[in-house]
């Protein structure tokens, strides 16, 4: 409970700042990083916090139903500019989870999310509009 109490006060004050910007994903797709299989579609509710403060700390917060896992990654570089070989423009950024991995997310300007972790990549999507 004391988690829960936590990651909802952090999500409210990292929304509430003028430089802070979410999003809400209702899809997930897993791309095994082993295997290169690729899981199908799944409903999800998340909701990623992108933090304006000066550590640019991302946010990641997974309802379950049960309960609501938060997930912080810490920014260790700049972001960069990018465009995919579909032609679609992202913005990168290299973090590192709270167990020190690295893992590199992609923001495109269509929506998509992703996130690359050694376990395979998550891409999330919002379908329902």
């Amino acid at each position: 409970m004391k988690k829960l109490l936590l990651a909802i006060t952090l999500f409210i004050s990292l929304a509430t700042s003028a430089q802070t910007f979410t999003r809400y994903y209702d899809h997930v797709i897993l791309k095994d990083g082993i295997t290169r299989t690729i899981d199908s579609l799944e409903q999800t509710s998340t909701t990623v916090v992108f933090s304006g403060n000066d550590k640019g700390d991302i946010i990641i917060l997974t309802n379950t139903g049960l309960s609501l896992r938060a997930e912080r990654y810490y920014k260790t570089g700049r972001i960069y500019d990018g465009t995919s070989k579909d032609g679609f423009k992202y913005r990168y950024i290299e973090t590192r989870n709270e167990s020190k991995q690295k893992v590199i997310m992609q923001l495109f300007d269509i929506g998509v999310f992703r996130v690359h972790t050694q376990k395979g990549t998550y891409e999330y999507q919002e379908l329902a509009n």
